[in-house]
């Protein structure tokens, strides 16, 4: 036993260390900064927004949703309502706010509640005909993904209108904010979106291979039309394999962290399994682009990254199991210790309580640290002993992962692939 024990402590602190030392090299990296590009000179841009968003049952949530999005100092701008057959008051909410700048597009049974990516290709098609009726310039037009939560800051477009200026921009994606993050379960869903995804997409930059994920998905008309008359799959990452086919097709993708989407953070643990869950298995269905990368004329520290990205669920499980048992065999080895009866007051034992914390606290405690430094210049900052707190509650947040990915293997091995949506909460349950 002492053997086996000593073999998986050695690969959990291998695993620690590697970790820790991704960590490290990505909070080191300086925030990107595009190439130099003062030769090259771009018209001043005019670009035409519009903002879908996709509804199930929003009526908690959708009234302010347009609102915010309306309220933007962007004189260009449009927004469509995609109704997946909802049966509560979503489309009568949008309809009697009588704005010139609303639309809804109702979907019905059977045709509708087939998944976020059907409703978003209903839509492109829509505007496909209208734009080519109007004689608009399709590079102009950027259609915007929002959830029904979504709240947009103020500054949104005009960050949308630097990217986008570069005409080889096909997409981009925005950071990520939680507004009821006065709650310990969506404070590190925060930190999580705001502060560690972030970093990764910071990294992602300097590696040409920005994914698209979740609320604030921007992308141009014409990259769209490069990838025929269904733009979004049926994969229940629809938003990480459009982001990938953008890339393919040989535009660049580009990540907006100077403005932010605001989103409600999921209180109950039952429903952030089932939703990582849901992620994890859309990863898993992603699995069938390797080819296409390891084809595509990509750089080979692009398709590594993403080759890194789509290994995710299976390095996962991999580690959930080493995680398991190497928690339940360092217990064993720490035997000789014997807290309940005769604790021996050495430098040895107590160093071995001190490493077994340090591997296990000190990563989250890193992220939540970066996390208190990152919102200190924001008007609503994180104080320190909440993110210290969080740092102590993040091994626990994490290991709800290892049930979701369990979930999400059985889902796609017994080909499962219908979910319940997210749960709204009314809107003065929420912060900003």
């Amino acid at each position: 036993m002492d053997g086996l024990s000593h073999l998986f402590i050695t690969i959990s602190v291998i695993l620690v260390c590697i970790y820790f030392g991704y960590t490290t090299f990505i909070l080191l990296l300086p925030p990107f900064k595009p190439r130099d590009t003062s030769t090259v000179t771009y018209a001043t841009p005019h670009f035409y927004y519009i903002f879908l968003i996709p509804c199930l049952n929003e009526e908690k949530v959708i009234g302010k949703t347009v609102e915010s999005i309306l309220n933007l100092p962007h004189v260009n701008k449009m927004v469509i309502v995609v109704d997946d057959d909802s049966e509560d008051a979503t489309v009568k909410l949008v309809r009697e706010m009588k704005l010139n700048h609303a639309k809804v597009i109702e979907r019905k049974l059977p045709n509708a509640q087939r998944g976020k990516g059907e409703s978003l290709n209903y839509s492109f098609q829509k505007i496909k005909r209208a734009v080519t009726r109007l004689g608009i310039d399709p590079s102009k037009v950027i259609l915007t993904v929002i959830d029904g939560d979504g709240r947009p800051s103020k500054n949104l477009l005009v960050e949308a209108d630097k990217v986008f200026t570069d005409p080889k921009v096909g997409a981009a994606q925005t950071r990520i904010r939680i507004t009821n993050r006065h709650k310990i379960m969506p404070m590190m869903q925060d930190i999580e979106f705001y502060s560690t995804v972030s970093s990764i997409q910071n990294s992602r930059e300097y590696t040409d291979s920005v994914g698209l994920g979740g609320n604030g998905q921007f992308t141009r008309l014409t990259a769209l039309y490069t990838l025929g008359e269904n733009p979004w799959s049926t994969c229940l990452l629809e938003d990480f394999d459009l982001g990938l086919s953008i890339l393919l097709k040989g535009w660049k993708n580009k990540y907006i962290s100077e403005a932010v989407v605001y989103q409600q953070g999921l209180t109950s643990v039952k429903r952030f399994i089932k939703q990582r869950a849901r992620w994890v298995q859309g990863n898993i269905q992603s699995m069938n682009r390797v080819k296409e990368i390891r084809e595509s004329q990509l750089s080979n520290i692009s398709k590594l990254d993403l080759f890194y990205f789509l290994a995710q669920p299976w390095i996962n499980l991999l580690g959930s199991l080493i995680m398991l048992l190497s928690w339940l065999l360092t217990l064993l080895f720490f035997h000789q210790i014997q807290l309940a009866t005769s604790f021996e007051n050495t430098w040895q034992n107590w160093g071995s309580i001190g490493f077994l914390f340090l591997l296990i606290f000190s990563p989250g405690l890193a992220w939540c640290l970066y996390h208190y430094s990152v919102t200190q210049k924001d008007s609503d900052r994180t104080s320190f002993w909440r993110c210290i707190l969080a740092g102590f509650v993040m091994p626990f947040y994490n290991l709800l992962t290892i049930p979701s990915i369990w979930m999400a293997f059985w889902r796609q091995l017994f080909k499962k692939e219908s979910w319940t949506k997210t749960e709204r909460l009314h809107d003065d349950s929420v912060q900003n």
